[in-house]
């Protein structure tokens, strides 16, 4: 009987590394974070084309949005093999950044934001958007975006 007691020690840590691999690597597709990430990709690129007029005219809408970015990032960050979809919330909402984060401290900052600039931000925020939005169709599946 003591032969095997040694081969028991060395089959649990087999076992553990074996249903270690099978582990998902990201977390499945969520209705909820898709619903997120394509809605808010339309609020936020509407708001963005509102920057010809003074931020003082939406800095409130600005700061629900923000508010609603943020809840979408801890929405995915909160979710387990997720760090993917959270880093790139957690980018899209970065004033550093040069995505929707930027926007908003840009505008703030400059009262208006130009035409020029809008029409170059406003496609860089869609596909960052876009992004987001396509991995999160695609969790489970072999597809590039």
């Amino acid at each position: 009987m003591a032969v095997f007691f040694p081969a028991r020690r060395a089959f649990l840590p087999l076992l553990l590394v074996l249903v270690a691999a099978c582990a998902p690597l990201i977390a499945g597709y969520s209705l909820e974070a898709y619903r997120n990430a394509t809605s808010l990709k339309a609020e936020t690129l509407a708001l963005m084309a509102e920057a010809g007029e003074p931020y003082a005219q939406h800095a409130n809408e600005v700061k629900a949005l923000k508010v609603r970015l943020a809840a979408a990032h801890e929405f995915v960050a909160g979710m387990a093999n997720n760090s993917i979809s959270a880093e790139q919330w957690k980018e899209m909402n970065d004033p550093e950044a040069g995505l929707a984060g930027s926007y908003w401290v840009l505008w703030e900052r400059q009262t208006m934001v130009s035409e020029q600039a809008r029409r170059e931000q406003i496609p860089q925020v869609g596909e960052a958007f876009d992004e987001i939005i396509c991995l999160e169709a695609n969790k489970e599946k072999d597809t590039d975006c």
